[in-house]
């Protein structure tokens, strides 16, 4: 389906789940239009959408529409593979001070806290879509051991560097904030001490890893 929510912009929303599968398919209707439509200003992956604006000089919404139909028609029904990059590796320390609701995870699952440290660290994500909060990824897909809801009343701050799930998603909190995910380890502040590296570190089709590091390890790189 092709929407037109502004005078220059185009949204493209694939009937496809929004997970690993689903990403690459609007990564590659991306790449496909970049070449098709050459005026393009901006593109915005996400999820299964896939945002284009255009110049105000050079935009006519027929000829969007008329090109992009066909693109999508086939990034849909092609074999489409994610592009081989390096896998980018979080430390995190699994510990009830620091993710304060590890232990009801757990709990909610029947699972110990080394087990769901265990299987969280044991999946290799896909960046799905940035947003929420600059540097913030959504990263899937989650192992359904670990599936949970949201917390039914958010957090009015949420310290920086804050491993969260939520669904079928997990992510890191790039700074302080409010946030509703459900807490259960904590990265060191240097990962994300550089404001550049914060907004630039992940792109969707990437892939994240996370890798357990003891407390005392986190305290070290703490300061």
């Amino acid at each position: 389906m092709i929407e037109f929510p502004g005078p220059r912009s185009a949204l493209v929303s694939l009937p496809v789940t929004p997970n690993q599968d689903g990403i690459a398919r609007v990564l590659s209707l991306e790449r496909a239009a970049l070449e098709a439509l050459p005026g393009l200003c901006a593109t915005i992956p996400a999820f299964n959408r896939l945002l284009i604006e255009g110049a105000a000089k050079d935009w006519d919404p027929e000829h969007v529409e008329a090109v992009m139909g066909p693109l999508l028609e086939r990034c849909l029904h092609e074999t489409v593979s994610l592009i081989d990059g390096p896998t980018i590796s979080i430390p995190v320390c699994y510990d009830p001070d620091l993710g304060p609701d590890l232990s009801e995870v757990a709990r909610v699952n029947e699972l110990t806290n080394e087990e769901v440290a265990r299987l969280h660290s044991g999946t290799v994500y896909t960046v799905l879509a940035t947003g929420f909060a600059p540097g913030f990824a959504y990263l899937g897909d989650l192992d359904d051991q670990l599936a949970v809801p949201r917390r039914p009343s958010p957090r009015s701050r949420v310290e920086a560097g804050s491993v969260g799930l939520a669904d079928r998603r997990t992510g890191v909190y790039p700074s302080a904030g409010p946030g509703g995910w459900q807490l259960i380890g904590r990265v060191p502040p240097s990962f994300f001490s550089d404001a550049q590296t914060r907004l630039t570190r992940f792109e969707p089709g990437g892939r994240v890893e996370f890798r357990p590091i003891a407390r005392h390890e986190y305290e070290a790189e703490a300061g």
